[in-house]
C-alpha cells in the first residue's frame, strides 16, 4: 500500500508541473517594482537632509523676508535625474510630488529638462517661526505654478523645469510679494530690506507707588512698556505703513493689587506720554479694560498695545511717562488713583 501511495503521490506532483520531464513554471514574485514617475510641474519644499547635487553658492544677499517668515538662497544646484533616496522620500509625499508610494529607482527628468534644486537658509540674526498662511509660487520662464509645502530655513526645495528656463520663487506674506531668482540669488524690486534685519525693539519695567481711594493701604503698579518699530501691524487685519514710514509699536502691561474689586478702563491717549527726539508722539486712541487675575485674585492687570505712523529712521530711542488715567471703579463705585510720583522713562530701540 505504501508503494501505491506513493506512486499516486508523484503522480499528482508531475501533474502540478506539468510533467515531471517537461520545463517547471517559476512563479511570480510577491510583489513587482512599481515604475517612478513625478509631477509634470513638480515644485514641493523638502526634507533639509536632500543633497543639492553640482551645488553653487548663492550670494549672501539672496534673502526675503516678510512679517511671518525669512529666508535666505543658500545654493542651487541642477540633474537630469532624481536618485532613489530622493524619490523613496517624495513617495512618502505622494500628493505633493506625484510619485507614486511604492516607487523604486531614479526619475529621470527627460529630454529637455532637469530637476532644480534649492536650498533654503536662516537669514542670520533673523529668527521668525514660519507661517502656513505664507504662500509661495515658481515663475518658470512665463508660466507659474504653486509650491507645495512652506518655505521655511533647513529644507531644499525641489522642481521640475525647462532646462536653463529662468527661475524665480515668490513668497506672497501678508498681502505683498516678495522675490528672488532662484539661479541667481537676484532680489526683486519689491523686497522690503527691514525684515532682513532683528526688529528694532526696546523694553523696560519699574514700579511706581500711589494710593487708590477706599483702599487700606497703598497701592503698588509694577509696569512693563516695551517698544518696537515694524513695517506691518498685524491688527485690524493688517496694515502695511506707506513707503518711507514705519509703525512705531508700543506695548504697556500694568499690574496692580488690591484689597477692594477693581473694574473700568485705562485711557491709553490720557495715560502714556511719548517723545523722540525731544518732538511728541500724539498715541492712538484706547480704553483698556481693568481685568482680574486667575491667581492670585488680588491682582489686576491692563494690557494693550497702541502705534503710531513715524518715518523710518527717525525713532532710534524713546521717552515715555506712564500715569494711569481713566474711569477706574472699585467695588462698583468711581475710584481714583494717585501716584507719589511718575518719573520720565527712556527706551532704547536695538
Amino acid at each position: 500500500m505504501r508503494g501505491v501511495y506513493g506512486a499516486v503521490a508523484v503522480a499528482a506532483v508531475c501533474g502540478l508541473l506539468t510533467g515531471c520531464g517537461g520545463p517547471v513554471a517559476t512563479p511570480a514574485p510577491a510583489s513587482a517594482s512599481v515604475a517612478a514617475t513625478v509631477a509634470p510641474e513638480l515644485a514641493v519644499v523638502a526634507g533639509g537632509g536632500i543633497a543639492v547635487p553640482a551645488a553653487k553658492q548663492l550670494p549672501a544677499g539672496a534673502a526675503i523676508a516678510g512679517p511671518d517668515y525669512a529666508v535666505r538662497l543658500a545654493e542651487v544646484g541642477t540633474a537630469d535625474h532624481l536618485e532613489p533616496v530622493v524619490v523613496t522620500q517624495f513617495g512618502k509625499m505622494q500628493s505633493a510630488t506625484g510619485v507614486p508610494r511604492e516607487a523604486t529607482g531614479s526619475i529621470p527628468a527627460g529630454a529637455g529638462n532637469e530637476f532644480l534644486f534649492v536650498r533654503l537658509a536662516a537669514v542670520p540674526g533673523v529668527q521668525r517661526e514660519p507661517s502656513p498662511e505664507v504662500k509661495a509660487r515658481l515663475r518658470v520662464a512665463d508660466k507659474t505654478r504653486t509650491v507645495e509645502g512652506i518655505v521655511a530655513p533647513g529644507s531644499v526645495l525641489v522642481a521640475l523645469v525647462p532646462a536653463g528656463a529662468p527661475v524665480t520663487l515668490v513668497v506672497a506674506d501678508a498681502g505683498l510679494d516678495q522675490s528672488v531668482d532662484v539661479r541667481t540669488g537676484t532680489v526683486g524690486p519689491g523686497a522690503v530690506k527691514a525684515y532682513l534685519k532683528p526688529r528694532p525693539y526696546g523694553e523696560v519695567s519699574y514700579q511706581l507707588v500711589g494710593q487708590i481711594s477706599g483702599e487700606p493701604n497703598r497701592t503698588y503698579v509694577d509696569l512693563t512698556v516695551s517698544a518696537a518699530l515694524e513695517p506691518y501691524d498685524h491688527r485690524k487685519q493688517g496694515t502695511w505703513a506707506p513707503a518711507g514710514r514705519t509703525w512705531l509699536r508700543v506695548w504697556v502691561k500694568m499690574k496692580i493689587t488690591a484689597v477692594g474689586t477693581l473694574g473700568g478702563t485705562v485711557d491709553m491717549r490720557q495715560s502714556l506720554q511719548l517723545s523722540a527726539g525731544g518732538r511728541a508722539v500724539t498715541v492712538e486712541a484706547s480704553n483698556a479694560p481693568v481685568e482680574r487675575e486667575s491667581v492670585p485674585v488680588t491682582d489686576y492687570s491692563v494690557s494693550d498695545e497702541v502705534r503710531m505712523e513715524v518715518a523710518e529712521g527717525s525713532v532710534p530711542a524713546l521717552t515715555f511717562r506712564f500715569e494711569p488715567k481713566g474711569a477706574l471703579t472699585r467695588d462698583g463705585k468711581p475710584a481714583t488713583l494717585r501716584l507719589e510720583s511718575s518719573p520720565q522713562q527712556r527706551i532704547t530701540l536695538k
